[in-house]
């Protein structure tokens, strides 16, 4: 897949630390030897931000200083374990301030980029400058494709992000309409948009990509995805590390997102399913379980908050909130 590179817009890859140094590490080391870095165009075409989310780890800073490395890097203490989409929004404030015309890529560091995946981004928004969002198909490491395009159903408060009949030949180079984009991800046009675009820092853990996009399909932003697939993710490598407190951030954070996007029906259905669903799998999985049934409290708990006129920031207390 030989596509010419369109060099005209940096791109500023960002990506959000905790505890999982060796896989930024492989990241930006697999960037380095991408086609931009060594066509010698690296320096000014392609820049690297970390958000360091747990401090107490500084082996990135470590590394960094010893490593010459052939593109910038700008590492960002958050000085607490932010969750995803705070972090990224500390990312994503950077480059606004840095350059406003600028590419922002969120990346996970357990992603891997295929060869030509960079020019492949770079034509598609050449082909089409009212891109506001662009996502790239995604594989795990099976080689299946694990989010192909993403639907929102408000109705029944259903998201899908696969979808088996999608074209993902690598050529043409086009994209395709999606509703919403993988955080995994992520490519943001920044001089489209008339304020820094930042998540909703309610969200601690998932479904923080689905509600930026929500939020800015709603605003009239045009959402793509590329065709092909170009970038590979070790799905849940690292929150799969405390599975109940995975689960329970997803079950408060799909709430949370059907709270503010779907209809009142959509929400009762899914706050019934998180009730019962769980006692099906409760003897094989009791992490999964635990971590359904948690996530349900806290969304309840939040809703009594609001009721009380208490909406400051809550979010659920996992080992992941509470440990940097």
């Amino acid at each position: 897949m030989v596509i010419p590179a369109e060099n005209s817009l940096p791109i500023h890859f960002i990506t959000v630390n905790y505890h999982c140094g060796d896989f930024i590490r492989g990241l930006i080391e697999a960037i380095s030897i991408s086609e931009e870095v060594i066509s010698g165009e690296g320096p000014d075409a392609l820049r690297f931000v970390i958000v360091n989310n747990s401090p107490a780890d500084q082996s990135l800073r470590h590394w960094l200083e010893a490593t010459p490395l052939p593109l910038p890097v700008q590492l960002i203490e958050a000085g607490a374990n932010l969750g995803f989409g705070s972090g990224c929004n500390l990312g994503l404030s950077h480059v606004w301030q840095t350059d406003r015309q600028a590419l922002a890529w969120l990346i996970n560091p357990d992603a891997r980029l295929d060869a030509g995946a960079i020019a492949y981004v770079r034509q598609c928004l050449r082909n089409d400058d009212r891109i506001a969002m662009l996502g790239t198909r995604i594989r795990d490491p099976r080689g299946e494709v694990w989010f192909s395009h993403g639907s929102f159903n408000r109705w029944t408060g259903r998201l899908r992000h696969r979808f088996p009949d999608d074209d993902c030949r690598p050529l043409p180079v086009r994209t395709w309409p999606t509703r919403w984009i993988s955080g995994c991800s992520m490519v943001f046009r920044l001089g489209v948009f008339r304020d820094c675009p930042q998540f909703d820092p309610q969200y601690f853990l998932d479904y923080e990509d689905a509600d930026i996009s929500e939020r800015h399909h709603q605003l009239g932003y045009r959402l793509r995805v590329t065709q092909a697939v170009l970038v590979e993710h070790q799905v849940s490598a690292i929150t799969q590390r405390a599975p109940r407190a995975k689960y329970q951030h997803a079950t408060f954070s799909k709430l949370y997102f059907l709270h503010r996007h779907a209809t009142p029906l959509a929400l009762v259905l899914n706050l019934l399913y998180y009730a019962l669903r769980p006692l099906s799998f409760c003897l094989s999985d009791p992490a999964r379980a635990q971590g359904r049934w948690w996530g349900l409290g806290d969304y309840l708990r939040w809703c009594w908050r609001r009721l009380q006129g208490r909406p400051a920031l809550h979010h659920p207390r996992t080992s992941f909130t509470v440990s940097s």
